[in-house]
């Protein structure tokens, strides 16, 4: 039988902490070769969107795939829904079905918590955030897990957001978080800055002229312009980079931001690596104190399963989700 887990019963069964170390042990898996990612799959529809993600951790046992899918229910509003479903590797066997919203979230900010333990400086301790969103907190509450954060700025288009959100994360993880009214207040002297934004439609989030007053050894996490529509970086803060550490170099070909900087001639090759490379030990993270880093990611299914397999796990310890019974039918085949 495979257990259904609502929302709620996986953001009980996964911490920001175990998440961090699934993402790391995913990345070992990577970098043995015992964990086999696949392309996303994006369907463009009439009223919206479908995407699906892949991934296998054979040594884990799983497979699986998230499916998230956009419908347009008029002008002004459209709804979202997540969805990840879990198979034993051997056997095939789903094991699991559950809701992948804070699933996505939390997979994000967990590769980004592990780059950012690797990439920023152990003594960083400030923090500056441009966007207010989902995202923004969770990558907050990863920083948090990582380095000891005692001081932060916050700033989004929306004033109301900001001030909450500046609030919520002072409550929440005891920081000292303050709403500021420009980009560059939000930059300027910080040891890490967060771009995690809504980037559809809206241009580049982080200006390149806003790095010129920030402070040596800054560490830049960037996790949106997932398709090449999408901007959050522009062209010109991938060359204020001394290393730059991706999620999957596929992001090269898929996100916006790096097309457009490609096109720019603003990325240099030497200066890359993949965050499976660094986190395994074979290539380098951060070298110096006052060098500057950039973490770019777009999201990849390895890191999906990584999270899934965390939840199911968890969900089974501690008695949570929903029982059902089998549903699909099994054909019997010779094998190639």
């Amino acid at each position: 039988m495979a257990l259904v887990l609502s929302s709620d019963e996986v953001h009980k069964c996964v911490s920001m902490s175990d998440a961090i170390a699934a993402i790391e042990d995913m990345c070992r898996a990577q970098a043995a070769g015992t964990a086999i990612g696949g392309e996303r799959l994006n369907l463009r529809l009439p009223n919206g969107w479908m995407r699906l993600m892949p991934g296998a951790l054979v040594e884990s046992g799983v497979v699986g795939y998230k499916e998230f899918h956009l419908t347009r229910i008029a002008d002004t509003e459209a709804h979202v829904r997540y969805a990840y479903h879990l198979f034993d590797y051997e056997s095939g066997e789903p094991l699991a079905m559950m809701d992948a919203e804070y699933l996505t979230f939390v997979r994000t900010a967990a590769a980004s918590g592990a780059a950012i333990k690797r990439l920023a400086r152990e003594d960083a301790a400030t923090l500056g955030v441009i966007g207010s969103g989902s995202e923004a907190r969770s990558h907050v509450e990863a920083a948090a897990a990582v380095r000891r954060i005692r001081r932060g700025r916050v700033f989004s288009r929306d004033a109301g957001r900001r001030q909450r959100f500046a609030a919520e994360m002072s409550k929440q993880f005891g920081i000292d978080m303050v709403a500021v009214d420009r980009q560059e207040k939000a930059v300027e002297g910080v040891d890490i800055l967060l771009v995690a934004t809504n980037t559809a439609g809206k241009g580049p989030a982080l200006a390149a002229q806003s790095l010129k007053n920030t402070t040596k050894g800054l560490h830049i996490n960037s996790i949106g312009s997932t398709l090449p529509t999408q901007r959050e970086l522009e062209p010109g803060v991938w060359s204020f980079a001394d290393r730059i550490v991706l999620d999957s170099r596929r992001l090269l070909t898929e996100s916006g931001d790096a097309i457009a900087a490609t096109q720019a001639g603003t990325i240099d090759q030497a200066k890359l690596a993949e965050l499976h490379e660094v986190v395994a030990g074979t290539a380098r993270g951060r070298s110096s104190r006052d060098e500057t880093t950039l973490y770019k990611s777009i999201g990849h299914g390895l890191q999906d399963v990584a999270v899934a397999h965390l939840a199911y796990r968890q969900a089974l310890a501690h008695g949570k989700g929903r029982k059902v019974q089998g549903f699909q039918s099994v054909k019997t085949v010779e094998p190639n």
